[in-house]
């Protein structure tokens, strides 16, 4: 049997000839692809190790996977061509499957490099987010990258409909129609979007604060699109809707930058002046010499003449903000107050009346 008749001999209806071809395609397929994988690997990469940018090495990484799946893509799709397949098979339109699983192919491809590209941008977001001082942005990245995505596999979806025939324009139509519904139904979760672009603009606060909205106090944890989660201090978390950031002012207890001690101290009414003034001057000096307060500013003042104590009015700051060190200040202020009314025989007082009985007659 010659030759040209083995070759023209149909194996599953399609001659060896043509299986032939396409087995050798195929092959050079991976060849190509291989060569191409050796180029990059070994001449280009080092030649952009090179140069001073991580910009080019994070691209050429980004680039290489997808263009190595195209080239193999390209291969298999010539090597089905090259097959000549009837057009229809049975109930089954041959050419029209191969090219919908080509456009599918390519679609993915394409999908998988964008998500690469994505990937360099988050790098850079990521390392300009750690240059801040603010923690909101370490937040914002995570969801500004996987907002990116969702957008592109949005765009892909409606790229594969528009090239199987579906009509885009009237998809968007319907999606617009539904969409006018969804946000009449969905106004707090709109609201709270705003809420989120809210925070990450203004940035009020950051992760790790102490805050106050409301009557909810505690540590920021967690900031979403539609929620931000809060420990309160009894260790309960709270999820706060976003959209309450715009209605009602926070309170950020951390952006503090001095603490505040305020009170009155009330000593008794047998007290001279002389040692009313000694006391007032002893605690201005006690404030005045300890560095761990605040001297641009403080008051201590004789104020009232309450119900049963001389009222002097204690208005002082200390450096930190700290809440521990700042009750271990204060208490050690307290006890240089207590010691210094020991030693001016001064007594602190406390609530009491006294009875005046006039009308009783002696005998009676």
């Amino acid at each position: 049997m010659a030759i040209s008749e083995i070759l023209n001999q149909d194996l599953f209806g399609v001659s060896i000839e043509k299986l032939g071809i396409f087995f050798i395609i195929i092959l050079l397929t991976f060849i190509i692809k291989a060569v191409f994988m050796y180029i990059i690997d070994k001449k280009i990469t080092i030649l952009v190790k090179k140069t001073k940018t991580e910009l080019d090495d994070l691209l050429l990484n980004a680039t290489k996977s997808p263009l190595g799946y195209l080239i193999l893509l390209q291969g298999f799709y010539i090597a089905l061509l090259s097959l000549q397949l009837p057009e229809k098979i049975g109930l089954f339109e041959i050419t029209s499957i191969v090219h919908a699983i080509y456009i599918l192919a390519i679609s993915l491809i394409l999908l998988y490099f964008v998500f690469k590209i994505i990937d360099v941008i988050a790098y850079y977001l990521y390392k300009e987010a750690k240059k801040t001082e603010s923690m909101i942005d370490d937040q914002l990245v995570p969801l500004v990258v996987k907002s990116l995505r969702i957008l592109v596999v949005v765009v892909g979806i409606l790229f594969l409909l528009d090239n199987f025939g579906y009509s885009v324009t009237s998809v968007l139509a319907g999606l617009g129609l539904g969409g006018l519904a969804f946000a009449l139904a969905a106004q707090n979760t709109v609201s709270n979007l705003f809420g989120s672009v809210t925070i990450f603009s203004d940035k009020p606060f950051q992760l790790g604060d102490w805050i106050q909205i409301g009557e909810i106090e505690g540590t920021v944890e967690d900031v979403g699109f539609r929620t931000t989660r809060v420990r309160r201090f009894d260790q309960a978390l709270v999820t706060v809707p976003n959209s309450q950031f715009i209605n009602t002012g926070v309170i950020n207890y951390t952006a503090m930058k001095k603490r505040r001690i305020n009170f009155y101290l009330g000593i008794e009414y047998k007290t001279s002046v002389s040692q009313i003034k000694e006391v007032v001057d002893g605690i201005k000096k006690i404030i005045e010499e300890d560095e761990k307060f605040d001297h641009s500013f403080y008051m201590v003042r004789f104020t009232d003449f309450g119900a049963y104590s001389l009222n002097i009015f204690i208005y002082c700051f200390t450096k930190t903000t700290d809440w521990a060190d700042s009750l271990a200040i204060r208490e050690e202020f307290n006890l240089k107050i207590m010691q210094m009314l020991e030693e001016l025989d001064v007594s602190i007082a406390f609530p009491s009346q006294t009875i005046f009985l006039n009308g009783i007659k002696e005998g009676n």
